[in-house]
């Protein structure tokens, strides 16, 4: 025996199909490789063009923390409804502040208008309070005047009636001149 098993039988060409074969099947394979790698390649652009990113879906920019909150390097600005939504807000605080300047206005006015009452009030009550005081001085000098007249017109009469007749030293003399 020359070292082949002689049960198995040489074909002539056998190699060569043999060979063949696995030429197509590795070939099959490839195709489905290159076939696979394109689906993914597709699929992944797919996923680019069609993601979040390219078409500015303002939800990846939103975070998590709360829903007025982004995450700004997400973030592609704001929709036209938030956009008209700010306008709107800015309008109605401007509207409120308008309001309030304006009430504060009046208020203002009010209260200068108050004073001015209260000043004039004070002014007429200050005069009113002067007269009075120059009518009661005045009445005080009067009554004086009269208890002034009033007692003059007594020392006269004393002076006149009373003390016409001043005692002598007679009249003292008889004091003190017995034991009783």
């Amino acid at each position: 025996s020359s070292g082949i098993n002689a049960e198995w039988p040489l074909r002539p060409g056998a190699t060569k199909s043999y060979n063949a074969a696995l030429d197509a099947e590795r070939k099959a394979k490839e195709a489905i490789d290159k076939q696979k790698e394109l689906d993914d390649n597709f699929t992944e652009l797919s996923n680019q063009v069609y993601g979040d990113t390219l078409t500015e879906n303002p939800g990846v920019a939103q975070s998590s923390f709360g829903g007025h909150r982004v995450i700004t390097d997400r973030w592609k600005g704001m929709s036209d409804e938030q956009k008209v939504e700010i306008m709107r807000i800015r309008e109605e605080q401007q509207a409120e502040k308008q309001r309030k300047t304006e009430e504060e206005k009046e208020l203002q006015k009010e209260y200068e208008r108050s004073q001015l009452l209260q000043a004039n009030a004070a002014i007429l009550m200050e005069r009113e309070m002067n007269r009075k005081a120059a009518e009661i001085e005045k009445k005080i000098a009067e009554e004086n005047m009269r208890l002034q007249k009033e007692q003059k017109d007594t020392l006269t009469k004393l002076a006149k009636e009373v003390y016409t007749n001043p005692p002598t030293d007679a009249y003292f003399t008889q004091f003190n001149t017995g034991t009783r």
